[in-house]
């Protein structure tokens, strides 16, 4: 009883910061501003480049690990390892994945893929968004927001990228990771 008494009046104030604040703080900086140039900082930004990924873990109700044969109720998790462009491990993702449509235009199957990548740093990411199925299994780059949720630069927003290196098994995948914060 107590609880929802607060929760009620504390409503008004949680929506105005998701309307009003929240669009201010996770908002780029404009191409004009000055903060732009401080982008550059090693402070300010994480670039992570040329990715490899290698799956540890993965279960899926569809039997087929090619992606080639999806259906609406595909449902599937995954672990992988991280690795540099020297082969060294830098951290693990893991996530899960959900097709949601089949899209009537061109026939290609959507999913939702959520993730939850600890780097070996300390930094702790989220990204999630929207995959066409048909076009990765191609072999085309997968991108969505990613968010620093703990660590050094932890509120750095950007973006994060996959795709399968070899489009038959879906095992290792070549990604990027690339994060700023005002």
């Amino acid at each position: 009883m107590v609880l929802q008494v607060l929760s009620d009046r504390l409503s008004p104030l949680s929506e105005a910061v998701r309307s009003r604040l929240l669009p201010l703080l996770a908002a780029p900086p404009r191409t004009a501003s000055d903060r732009v140039g401080a982008l550059k900082r090693p402070d300010r930004s994480l670039v992570l480049r040329d990715l490899t990924e290698k799956v540890v873990s993965y279960t899926s109700n569809n039997p087929d690990p090619t992606g080639t044969t999806p259906t609406e109720k595909d449902f599937a998790t995954v672990e992988l390892e991280i690795f540099d462009a020297e082969g060294s491990r830098i951290g693990r993702t893991k996530g899960a994945g959900r097709m949601l449509y089949r899209n009537p235009g061109d026939d290609h199957f959507i999913a939702y893929f959520g993730e939850e990548i600890t780097l070996d740093d300390g930094h702790v990411i989220r990204a999630g968004g929207l995959v066409d199925d048909a076009r990765l299994t191609a072999g085309e780059f997968a991108s969505f927001p990613a968010v620093v949720v703990a660590g050094p630069l932890r509120g750095a927003i950007g973006y994060r990228q996959f795709r399968p290196l070899v489009k038959e098994s879906h095992t290792t995948y070549e990604s990027a990771i690339v994060l700023y914060r005002k």
